[in-house]
């Protein structure tokens, strides 16, 4: 029976990747500007095969996001929009490329689509939703689904004024009751890091791709070793509806990408456009990856010294990712007040459904919870009382350990960097204003996946030519041994064992509504009688505030 229950989740996954590389062959189809000036069917020195899927879901994610605004994501019309998204690519007489191409079946396809997601699939077995998926987003994701843009939103309940991009993905994905497709889109993003990865190492002919590469792969195998067994700032499977491995991710793959095109100044306008697109969908994702915004505007300012654009240039070049943001930002002051949330110096308080000060009480909350430094405590003890904080120690201490095991491989298997001393500080620049940045806004280790794993990398980029040969093959021994200890042991028991899935539909979970329960605020509202999860339960506020809705046209207005 175990068998037939993965190999139904891995269909449901392989119909999900599937999906969004056709939506992401679509872009590149109605928008063939995107097409020009490929290097041997690269950007951004990637296969476009591995990077189709990923367009796919900043196209699938945004798109949710605009319709929104007029549809609940539940509507019909939402339905037909997503099948729609696909057309473009599915009319092409060629529609899969060489990675896709079911003609190539050898090591690297079979490792790269079949057993990499296997493994994540495994994962299933035994994820659990996150506490924040009852606190909040799940809540979101129903508000989602059964209404349009609701003007000042906040008032519901405030943590939807930290709305991600994840949310309205996630809010179509109820359409499978089983919600393991809302697990998928975390295993997708760890699915290209791993794509990422390979093809760096096995197929590319920049030496500083493939050693950086390499790193990450090396410390990717030490974070099974250490204090507390492990972990030391490497991606891990997150419970579900959490997002901070993705930034992560993308942080790094970003990170990494922008450093070398600032090392060897050659840049085409259809990647910087693609670039800008990736940067505001990590800040679309989690306010926190913001700081990849430094690479880029040396990017750009190294680009307008060398005279290879002008100010305008790059402005024209930007200007389809600033009209996102800016529907983005509109779209968060009517919902929070704020242009970020919960930010109070960005928050416009004119209107009559803002809360004064709520918005810097909240900020309060999400600093004190992550234990970021606000200079009321001396440093030294504020590392002591934050470092004790679960298991922040084990991470970072795991880390810097790793991090003087992959600079002694350095010295013994790589020859002397040749990188420029301007380009080292750059790097070194941008990993201590990312971990200032942790400092003052919350130094949590899945906060600081991204870093972690560039700064492994980074080791990579300044090393040389290899003294000692790895095969291919060998490669793909070491990504197939990442990702099997990236699975809990406790997913591959609980798949042979085929036990129940602890991910399930909120809206008919008996336990949820029955045995727990809630109690009655008024005739149209409830709060959660067990702390402070309300689920996916749309008439419950966890605040325990009554909410009224004033209609406006198509929209309604949230007070408190």
């Amino acid at each position: 029976m175990f068998i037939i229950s993965f190999l139904e989740l891995f269909i449901k996954y392989v119909i999900f990747y599937i999906y969004l590389y056709l939506v992401g062959r679509s872009l590149f189809v109605v928008v063939p500007y995107l097409n020009k000036n490929k290097i041997n069917n690269k950007l951004l020195y990637v296969d476009s095969d591995i990077l189709y899927p990923l367009f796919g879901f900043i196209i699938f994610g945004n798109g949710l996001f605009i319709i929104n605004t007029l549809l609940p994501i539940d509507s019909i019309y939402v339905v037909i929009f997503v099948a729609l998204l696909i057309i473009p690519a599915i009319t092409k007489a060629k529609l899969f490329s060489r990675s896709l191409n079911l003609n190539n079946l050898n090591i690297k396809f079979f490792l790269y689509y079949l057993a990499i997601p296997s493994l994540l699939v495994i994962s299933t077995f035994d994820i659990a939703f996150n506490y924040d998926a009852g606190y909040y987003h799940l809540l979101h994701q129903n508000w989602l689904r059964n209404s349009n843009l609701i003007i000042g939103m906040v008032n519901i309940f405030w943590p939807f004024g930290m709305s991600s991009i994840y949310e309205y993905v996630s809010a179509f994905l109820w359409f499978d009751t089983s919600f393991v497709l809302l697990h998928f889109i975390n295993l997708f993003f760890i699915h290209f890091f791993y794509l990422f990865l390979g093809e760096n190492i096995t197929a590319s002919k920049n030496k500083y791709l493939v050693n950086s590469s390499l790193f990450v792969l090396f410390f990717s195998l030490l974070d099974n070793f250490g204090l507390g067994g492990g972990r030391n700032g490497y991606i891990y499977i997150q419970g579900v509806t959490k997002q901070d491995v993705t930034v992560g991710i993308l942080f790094f793959f970003l990170a990494l990408v922008i450093f070398l095109k600032i090392k060897d100044s050659n840049i085409t306008n259809q990647e910087i456009v693609i670039i800008s697109f990736l940067l505001f969908f990590i800040y679309q994702i989690k306010v926190s990856g913001v700081l990849i915004v430094y690479l880029y505007l040396i990017l750009l300012i190294n680009q307008i010294l060398k005279k290879r654009h002008t100010f305008i240039d790059l402005i024209k070049l930007n200007f389809p990712v600033l009209i996102l943001a800016t529907t983005w930002i509109l779209k968060s002051i009517f919902t929070t007040g704020c242009l970020i949330y919960p930010v109070n110096i960005t928050c416009i308080e004119v209107f009559d459904w803002y809360i004064d000060g709520s918005t810097k009480s909240f900020e309060g909350i999400t600093k004190h919870a992550s234990l970021a430094f606000d200079g009321t405590l001396p440093f030294l003890e504020w590392i002591q009382i934050a470092g004790s904080f679960e298991y922040r120690n084990q991470v970072f201490s795991n880390f810097l350990v790793s991090i003087l095991i992959l600079i002694f491989i350095k010295f013994i298997l790589f020859k002397k960097s040749e990188i420029k001393n301007s380009l080292k500080f750059v790097g070194l620049s941008f990993i201590f204003f990312s971990i200032l940045y942790l400092i003052y806004f919350g130094p949590i280790p899945r906060y600081a996946v991204g870093i972690c794993i560039f700064s492994a990398s980074f080791i990579g980029l300044l090393s040389s030519d290899r003294k000692l040969k790895i095969s291919n093959n060998f490669t793909f021994v070491l990504l197939f041994i990442s990702v099997l200890f990236l699975v809990r042991s406790t997913a591959y028991s609980a798949f042979l064992n085929n036990n129940e899935f602890k991910i399930f539909d909120p809206r008919t979970n008996y336990e949820i509504n029955y045995e727990i329960g809630f109690e009655t605020l008024s005739e149209k509202w409830v709060a959660p009688l067990d702390a402070d999860q309300c689920w996916a339960n749309i008439k419950c506020t966890a605040s325990k505030d009554i909410i009224d809705f004033r209609e406006v046209g198509i929209f309604k207005i949230a007070y408190k």
